[in-house]
């Protein structure tokens, strides 16, 4: 009885430890995500703008690398842990899919919506742009979807991290 208590004790401290490596790492991805985005756009503009490092849409896409992230590394530890794959790791899939699917479609025809309507305000006059809701700063966001490539090299980015921090795990434990 004593045996079986620790034993689920350790399970338990185990379970808590790998959730908080999976958030870790998942957090990284997307951070890493983010300041190469904001690395491209200094390089690309010739000036340092940290806000694209809060921005939606560009190269690479953070929500990919977050999720793909989280697929590698959950996929990864439940199979070394657990010996297969649990139903979490399914969930993580799908969500993950319907994630990336979700930034190349409707997010990235929101952009191209946004774009049309800012070429559209340009007519407008001022009082009918103050009708429309066109916000403090006068135009719609554009960046907000992704291509193709984008949501690729996201994922990419996830998967090398969600390996890498896999390695870093054996290593600890």
């Amino acid at each position: 009885m004593i045996l079986e208590t620790t034993a689920r004790e350790l399970t338990a401290e185990l379970m808590t430890t790998r959730a908080m490596q999976i958030i870790i790492s998942c957090f990284i991805a997307m951070f890493m995500a983010q300041l190469i985005k904001v690395i491209i756009f200094s390089i690309k503009h010739k000036r340092f703008e940290f806000r694209m490092f809060f921005t939606t849409g560009g190269l690479p896409s953070s929500h990919s690398a977050l999720c793909v992230c989280l697929c590698v590394l959950l996929g990864m530890l439940q199979y070394h842990d657990e010996g297969k794959l649990t139903w979490a790791f399914a969930v993580a899939v799908v969500v993950s899919t319907v994630v990336m699917y979700d930034a190349m479609g409707v997010r990235l025809e929101a952009s191209k919506h946004a774009k049309i309507l800012n070429r559209l305000k340009d007519e407008l006059p001022e009082d009918e742009e103050t009708r429309n809701l066109y916000g403090k700063k006068g135009y719609l966001k554009e960046m907000l979807g992704h291509r193709g490539i984008e949501v690729l090299v996201g994922a990419l980015l996830g998967a090398g991290i969600g390996f890498a921090s896999f390695g870093i795990v054996l290593m600890i434990n």
